[in-house]
């Protein structure tokens, strides 16, 4: 049990009159102790300066003597602080050791541990849930790939799902009280500033907006449910992964089965019905939102939760067999259009469509097959180039304009961009290499294709 390993007096300095200064003194003391570049056994002089940090930060206090003690009543800051540190040290939240002259302070493991637990819970708050997703994924992938080597790191991913899985349940519980709360409430400053301090600023998750778009932190969901069924599905990956575990925790196979066992089943369940507790939690959080709306429409108004009080009138009614007559205010007009207003209702998601995939007729397909090959070959390239160059120049030396031959649409744009070879840029210096175009001043109709200057293609030399 936990009261085995804590002091009887552990929660007596949190439990008296000054409660509030030994927490705002722990708080920061928590922050000292788990520092975890430097050496956790503190001196007794960083200590209370320290605690005296935290009482000039500190608007008011005043010291209350629950019971009496040996000291007299503090009257400077030191003085405080002195009388705040003995009162751990008392109650075991500080452990003393002496050296000669020298005074260590340090906490026991355990009262660390509750420490950080109390700490934690107190700055409980937002939460991104991207960056957990994430690192589930990539854990289960490496297990995937490596299960001997990196099966230990489902454990991980395991403990990730249960602390997030524990974590929706807690929104959904805070939710759940704080709707109570707030339903409660008759003041509307009260209503509006507790659904902005306790529910968006403590309650809500981080990347909550995210949770409807395309780029949610739970697109991963469907990889993680393959990755895990994988696992339980293959008696070898099962095998290798609880050989793993066999080793890192020393434990018996069967034992380290039964523990992956439970670890997948723990992810799987946990990512498979979030969406329901997804949609829970939208629920709780959308009549908040409408009654924080509600509440802040009628703050300027003299008639505050006028709607509400309606609802009482026609619930008192309904309990009348025969309608009552109220003949003296039926020109008053009490409630009217405006006095009843209600926030705009929910959007409802739209409903799933069944997505089906449009066929292409055949024609279609040759006609886009047509024009992809059109297009293809009037590219000119200059591999092309060289390959028509190639083949009509063959063997000869020397080959004039008219000897060309023109049998498609890639030789007649071959063809045509022969006499711009010297303007297509660097990779054109290969074909300058190998063949040279002499240009005269008259004009031919070649084949009936194009009219273009005479120009003879020279093979030189070093080809």
């Amino acid at each position: 049990m936990l009261f085995k390993h804590l002091p009887d007096e552990i929660f007596q300095a949190l439990s008296g009159s000054n409660r509030a200064l030994i927490e705002a003194v722990l708080t920061d003391l928590a922050e000292i102790f788990y520092d975890h570049a430097e050496d956790p056994i503190k001196d007794k002089s960083t200590i209370i300066e320290s605690i005296e940090d935290t009482l000039h930060k500190v608007d008011t206090f005043a010291w209350h003597d629950d019971q009496k003690e040996s000291f007299e009543s503090p009257k400077t800051i030191h003085d405080y602080a002195l009388r705040i540190y003995h009162r751990l040290v008392n109650t075991g939240w500080l452990v003393e050791e002496q050296e000669l002259y020298r005074v260590s302070v340090l906490m026991t493991p355990q009262i660390s541990m509750l420490l950080r637990s109390l700490v934690e819970i107190s700055r409980h708050g937002k939460r991104n849930y991207g960056a957990t997703v994430l690192s589930i994924l990539s854990n289960l992938e490496a297990v995937a790939k490596q299960p001997k080597e990196r099966g230990v790191t489902l454990r991980q991913s395991a403990e990730a799902s249960r602390d997030f899985s524990a974590h929706l349940n807690q929104i959904l519980l805070g939710i759940r009280s704080l709707q109570k709360e707030l339903f409660a409430s008759r003041d509307p400053k009260a209503i509006v500033a507790g659904f902005f301090d306790l529910f968006v600023e403590g309650i809500l998750i981080a990347d909550y907006k995210t949770i409807k778009t395309s780029n949610n932190p739970f697109r991963f969901r469907r990889q993680i449910l393959e990755l895990t069924q994988d696992f339980l599905a293959n008696p070898e990956t099962l095998g290798q992964v609880a050989q793993c575990y066999v080793d890192q925790q020393l434990i018996t196979m069967a034992e380290a089965q039964a523990m992956v066992e439970k670890d997948c089943r723990d992810i799987m369940q946990t990512f498979g019905n979030i969406e329901q507790r997804l949609e829970r939690i939208d629920e709780y959080r959308y009549r908040l939102e409408k009654r924080a709306a509600d509440t802040a429409r009628y703050m300027d108004s003299s008639r505050p939760g006028m709607a509400n009080k309606i609802a009482g009138i026609i619930s008192d009614v309904a309990k009348y067999e025969k309608l009552p007559i109220l003949k003296e205010v039926v020109g008053a007009r009490f409630v009217g259009v405006s006095s009843a207003a209600q926030p705009t209702k929910r959007r409802e998601p739209p409903p799933p469509r069944i997505m089906t995939p449009t066929e292409v007729s055949a024609d279609a397909i040759k006609i886009r097959d047509r024009q992809r090959r059109f297009h293809e070959a009037r590219q000119v390239t200059i591999p092309k180039m060289q390959s028509y160059l190639e083949k009509q120049m063959s063997l000869d030396k020397n080959k004039h304009i008219l000897d060309f031959t023109i049998e498609s649409v890639e030789d007649f744009v071959c063809f045509d961009h022969l006499r711009y070879i010297g303007s297509l840029g660097v990779t054109a210096k290969k074909l300058e290499d190998y063949f040279e175009i002499h240009f005269t001043n008259q004009y031919l109709d070649v084949h009936g294709f194009v009219e273009c200057r005479e120009f003879n293609v020279v093979r030189r030399s070093k080809a």
